[in-house]
């Protein structure tokens, strides 16, 4: 029989396993507080704007920077870099870091300043290209706040090598506070200079905290922790073609995780004015749940399961991932749920203020319902693609999820022609669920992660969060419409039911992810 996940495993070390708790512990809090501020920065754009012609047009401005971004593997240095600095610090110390880093920032901040420049004299070229609805007055304005954010890209991309390289050596609190000093920016360069330059504020917010908070403070970190720089422009240097080679894939491939955002502002460009927005505010919703459970653990796990694989302990790297997948599908699934099963009260607290109308809120919520069934797929990609990435394999999961994003096309036009929207929404969780089905069947093969056991689990857990979730569902529709404040207290007894729910049926059916949640409570109480 199988050891319960619940019950630590045999050869996997009691310290490895509480760094990476409390490692995903921080990212995960970093990643709420993010989550929670970036929440307040849409809920500014709303209540100024609501959502209409103009808010489609600062959200689409983002599409080429993060799209040039994407293109040089700026998204993925924490895939890229994180292994190959851990193993250039186990093999040479701290000075093969340095020589490392220097000869991978030098050249690729040179390669990446001329793409910037070249994007901003091209983007009147480019943006009809990707935005193809958009009407020329429309697409001038993007063109606009697009040159604003373009430069950000070189504080992302250097600051994510700066970062990898602190996250290598499992020191994650800069890192963790990074996001948080960008979205304050955001919000003030909103609140400050709304007044005066409208949606551009935001823009000029983005630029300045993309310098501060991804790139000033991880290099403060970076140079605490002992990384030195020189500069040193080689392209043809051996540690310089290694990294380009295994960041090629992820360069060539599409993986929905990113271009999904592109794909439904592309498609969104035709439909009536404010789909865009509506669209962006239910991903950020929920992308909550993604990114406070599934990206913060993947992104805590790579750095030990890069150290475990170097060390030769490959099955206690696939223990340390099971377990992982499984508690994050676990808590991703219940959070689904709710997401579901309050979506309609949720937007409205959320949103509904300012020029952000009622019929804003049901408009997002639409979206809301078939998006939120697609968060477990989300976690489950962020968390898989770790195996592969952990041995050095960016090839495998980019191909695979490049497959899944040609054959997913389609279906978004598809359903975009058919639902509007609502159809986009549907979608991007069908494309998701393809794309992380493909990655973990493929992962079966390589990384001892215990598939057959996970899937019962998975299953276990999605009754667990089914039962719950329509719990929350039944309470919060009987709350009759002159309640005051009725969607707070929508919100208020919907989650507390969910919760109830899904402890009780949880504990019925010997869920050993609410036995691994409280005992990990259990051991903070104790700390404290």
């Amino acid at each position: 029989m199988s050891p319960s996940p619940s019950t630590p495993e045999p050869g996997v070390g009691p310290s490895v396993q509480r760094r990476v708790a409390g490692a995903a512990l921080l990212l995960t809090a970093s990643t709420l507080l993010s989550r929670i501020l970036g929440w307040v920065r849409d809920a500014v754009v709303a209540a100024q704007h609501g959502a209409d012609l103009q808010t489609d047009v600062y959200f689409a401005s983002f599409t080429l920077p993060d799209l040039m971004s994407y293109m040089l593997a700026g998204g993925a240095l924490s895939i890229t870099f994180v292994p190959m600095a851990t193993r250039a610090f186990q093999e040479g110390g701290q000075a093969a870091v340095d020589r490392v880093f220097s000869v991978v920032a030098t050249t690729m901040a040179v390669v990446l300043t001329v793409a910037i420049a070249a994007a901003w004299v091209l983007a009147p070229m480019i943006l009809p290209s990707l935005l193809p609805g958009f009407t020329p007055d429309a697409l001038a304005e993007t063109v606009t706040l697009t040159r604003i954010v373009l430069p950000a890209q070189l504080f992302f991309y250097v600051g994510g090598l700066l970062g990898a390289t602190v996250m290598a050596r499992t020191r994650f609190l800069e890192v963790a506070l990074a996001p948080l000093v960008y979205n304050v920016a955001i919000i003030l360069g909103g609140v400050l200079l709304g007044p005066w330059l409208g949606l551009a504020g935001f823009s000029w917010g983005a630029l300045v905290g993309a310098a501060l908070g991804p790139f000033a403070l991880v290099a403060v970190a970076a140079r605490r922790s002992g990384l030195g720089f020189t500069p040193r422009l080689a392209l043809a240097d051996p540690d310089f073609r290694r990294f380009v080679k295994v960041s090629l894939p992820v360069m060539a491939g599409f993986s929905l995780v990113t271009v999904d955002e592109w794909i439904t502002r592309y498609f969104a460009s035709a439909l009536p004015a404010g789909s865009i927005s509506w669209v962006q505010n239910a991903r950020r919703l929920m992308l909550v749940p993604v990114s406070v459970l599934g990206q913060a653990a993947g992104q805590a796990t790579l750095p030990f399961l890069a150290r475990l694989r170097a060390e030769g302990k490959t099955e206690e790297a696939g223990r340390v991932l099971h377990d992982a997948m499984a508690l994050v599908a676990f808590l991703t699934l219940v959070a689904s749920a709710g997401l579901v099963a309050l979506a309609g009260p949720g937007v409205s607290a959320f949103y509904e203020r300012g020029a952000f109308t009622a019929a804003d809120s049901a408009a997002t919520a639409a979206a809301l319902v078939p998006m939120g069934l697609g968060v477990v797929f989300w976690a489950l990609q962020a968390l898989g693609a770790r195996g592969f990435y952990a041995t050095g394999d960016t090839l495998t999961p980019m191909t695979l999820a490049t497959i899944a994003t040609v054959i997913s096309l389609p279906i978004y036009g598809w359903l975009a022609g058919a639902a509007g929207h609502v159809g986009l929404a549907w979608g991007t969780s069908i494309g998701m669920a393809l794309t992380a089905g493909l990655t973990l069947f493929r992962l079966a093969g390589k990384f001892p992660y215990q598939a057959g056991r996970l899937a019962v689990g998975i299953a276990r857990s999605a009754v667990i969060a089914s039962a719950a979730g329509l719990a929350a569902w039944a309470v919060a529709g009987a709350m009759p419409p002159s309640v005051p404040a009725r969607v707070w207290l929508q919100l208020a007894a919907g989650g507390a039911v969910l919760a109830a729910v899904t402890l009780l049926v949880g504990r019925v059916l010997g869920s050993p992810e609410i036995a691994m949640v409280s005992r990990r409570l259990r051991r903070k109480s104790s700390i404290k």
